[in-house]
Formats: C-alpha cells, sequence, structure tokens
C-alpha cells in the first residue's frame, strides 16, 4: 500500500500535524506500507524529523491560501496514484479534496475543527467530544466512516512502550516538565519562566523546547538564573521525561494525548485557539488545571495555582490517573489497521 501525507509545519501553525502523521507513518510503515510526505516550506525542524523516520518528503512551491495552486503542486509530487491520500492541515477543505480525488485511490482527513467540509472516505478527529457525530453532521459525506475520540490518537510507539512501564507517582511533586510544543511562537515557555521566581528553588524544572524554537538564547539565559532548572533543545526522548515528572505545564495540543497516556496531569495554557475547548473539558472533569490562553491574567494566576497543586498531591496523583484512562497509545496502530482494512473491502 502506497501512502502520501500531506501536512505542513512552521513556527506559526507548530509541528503537531506534521508529528502525529509521523506516528501514523510508523504504524503503516510496520505494516508494509510505503509512506511519502508532501509540504510546504518552513518547518525546517519537521523535515528533519521525516528524514530522520526515513520518509521520502517532497516539497511544494504554493502560496498558504491559494489552495489551486496548491492542489496541482500537490498533484504532481504524487507519483504513481497512491492508495490513500491523508490530510491534516486546517486550511484545506472540501474543494481541495474533491479536486485531487481523482488523482488518489481514496482521501483520508484528521481534523478536529469541524468548521469547513470535507470530501473524504475517512475521517479522524482524535479529541474527546461529547457529540462528534453531530459536530461533523453535514460536514463529511453521508457515506464517509468517522474515527473519533482519544482511542485513536495518534501516538508514536514509545508511549505505549512508557505506559507499560507507568508506576503510582511520587508522594510530592518534585520534577515539573515544562513545554509549548515544538514551535511556540509567542514563547509561552519564556513567559512562563519568568514568573516562577522562587517556585524554582522548590522542584526541578525539566524545559524541553522544539529544535526550531526561535528564543532559545533567552530561554538559555532564563534558565541559567532559576536553580534547578535545565532546557533541553529538540529532546528525542519525551515520554521517558514523562514518565520521570510528577506534573506538567504548556500547551494544551497534541501533547495532551501524550501525557494522557502516561497520566501526567497538567496546568495548560493555551496558545492556539484550537487547544481551548479540550483543556477546559479535562479540567472540569478533574483532569488538570486549565488557565485558558496565554496572556497577563493566566500568568499571574500561575504561582497560586502551582502552589496550592504543590500543597495537595494526592489531587495531583488524582489527576493523572484519571487522566491516563482516557488513552492508552494505541490509536496510531488502530488506525493503520483500518486503513488496510477499508482498502482491502
Amino acid at each position: 500500500m502506497r501512502v502520501v501525507f500531506r501536512a505542513d509545519a512552521s513556527a506559526v501553525i507548530g509541528h503537531g500535524h506534521v508529528m502525529r502523521c509521523l506516528a501514523l507513518a510508523g504504524a503503516l510503515k510496520e505494516l508494509g506500507a510505503e509512506c511519502v510526505f508532501v509540504s510546504r516550506p518552513g518547518g525546517e525542524a519537521a523535515a528533519t524529523a521525516i528524514g530522520a523516520a526515513g520518509v521520502p518528503l517532497h516539497l511544494i512551491d504554493a502560496a498558504e491560501n491559494d489552495q489551486r495552486a496548491d492542489v496541482a503542486a500537490t498533484s504532481a509530487a504524487l507519483g504513481c496514484r497512491p492508495d490513500w491520500l491523508i490530510v491534516d492541515h486546517y486550511r484545506l477543505d472540501a474543494a481541495w479534496e474533491t479536486a485531487i480525488a481523482d488523482e488518489v485511490g481514496a482521501v483520508m482527513v484528521i481534523d478536529d475543527l469541524a468548521d469547513r467540509p470535507h470530501h473524504c472516505q475517512l475521517l479522524l478527529d482524535q479529541n474527546w467530544h461529547d457529540s462528534p457525530v453531530v459536530r461533523y453532521a453535514g460536514l463529511v459525506p453521508a457515506q464517509c466512516e468517522t474515527l473519533f475520540g482519544p482511542e485513536w490518537a495518534l501516538l508514536r510507539p514509545e508511549f505505549a512502550a512508557a505506559r507499560s512501564q507507568l508506576r503510582p507517582r511520587r508522594s510530592e511533586v518534585v520534577r515539573i516538565l515544562v513545554c509549548f510544543g515544538g514551535a511556540d511562537a509567542p514563547n509561552a515557555t519564556g513567559q512562563v519562566l519568568q514568573v516562577m521566581g522562587e517556585l524554582g528553588r522548590r522542584v526541578e524544572l525539566d524545559v524541553v523546547v522544539g529544535a526550531g524554537n526561535p528564543h532559545q538564547a533567552g530561554l538559555l539565559d532564563l534558565c541559567a538564573g532559576l536553580p534547578q532548572a535545565h532546557l533541553t533543545v529538540g529532546a528525542r526522548d519525551i515520554a521517558q521525561r514523562m514518565l520521570a515528572a510528577d506534573l506538567f505545564i504548556g500547551a494544551g495540543g497534541s501533547m495532551t494525548w501524550e501525557r494522557a497516556c502516561l497520566g501526567l496531569p497538567g496546568i495548560t495554557i493555551a496558545i492556539a485557539d484550537n487547544q481551548l475547548a479540550l483543556s477546559r473539558r479535562l479540567a472540569e472533569a478533574g483532569e488538570g488545571v486549565d488557565l485558558g490562553m496565554l496572556s497577563g491574567d493566566a500568568l499571574a494566576r500561575l504561582p497560586a495555582v502551582l502552589e496550592s497543586m504543590l500543597a495537595d498531591p494526592v489531587q495531583v496523583q488524582g489527576m493523572g490517573a484519571a487522566l491516563a484512562r482516557r488513552c492508552d497509545g494505541w490509536g496510531a496502530s488502530r488506525v493503520a489497521q483500518r486503513l488496510y482494512g477499508l482498502r482491502a473491502s
């Protein structure tokens, strides 16, 4: 089976689209599939990750808002007709998918916004919604198969492997993982570290940023001034870091399901609108604390929230245990098997 992925990454949109597609590509390769990525330039760190996974990458020259040029460029990069074209892109919709449909066996869409129509045979939304069928009503064809919820979350295999090592966490919060994803354009990492103050003397801060983070120099200076803070750029062992941590501070993006797999509770501060709803729902369910969108108010509230969690580690442990029931880490394998099953049928 031959599968082409259409996903982009940049300092503005982050690396989440590419990284979850890479997780699915890995599961497909385990089943014998040939995988290829098609992307616009701009996500150098994501391109490096694609290359490290041994997956070919074709860069296309198309303006971000020109769907017609994007279709033409993607079509030229397809090569021989793929069995599946998998699209993970907020700016592409049914018009784009319809225009390229005749050149591929079938189209799968990965989405979580439910804000535009799609022309596809399979749609995946890995987030938690009360009524996902209602959310996508009228946005997908009647015959489209849908996969909803975190049981389908696209995680790399190291997370399921690390879950098998999961043990009850410490009876106190000793180590905090601070991570706002691969890009962190607004430098939420730096803003959070600036308000940590004396708290940094009481806990170990494991600060992780992506290789493409543009704020590295300033973050190095900040961490140098915070006792027990250590900065890692482009960490390749994030699953093990999550196992070692007692608490997380970061965004509510695709890392949410990585944390869920490993039962790591967190304080979330959104750096994109599409992160808000899920973080709020998990907080309402008692599976974390959500401070909303990155703002002066959210940063001002962070020290008091963190102090309360440091003072109540039993509550933190309970949040992690509840979160761990959401996701087991095998979603990518399930989706890969479904793609093969649909092809056979």
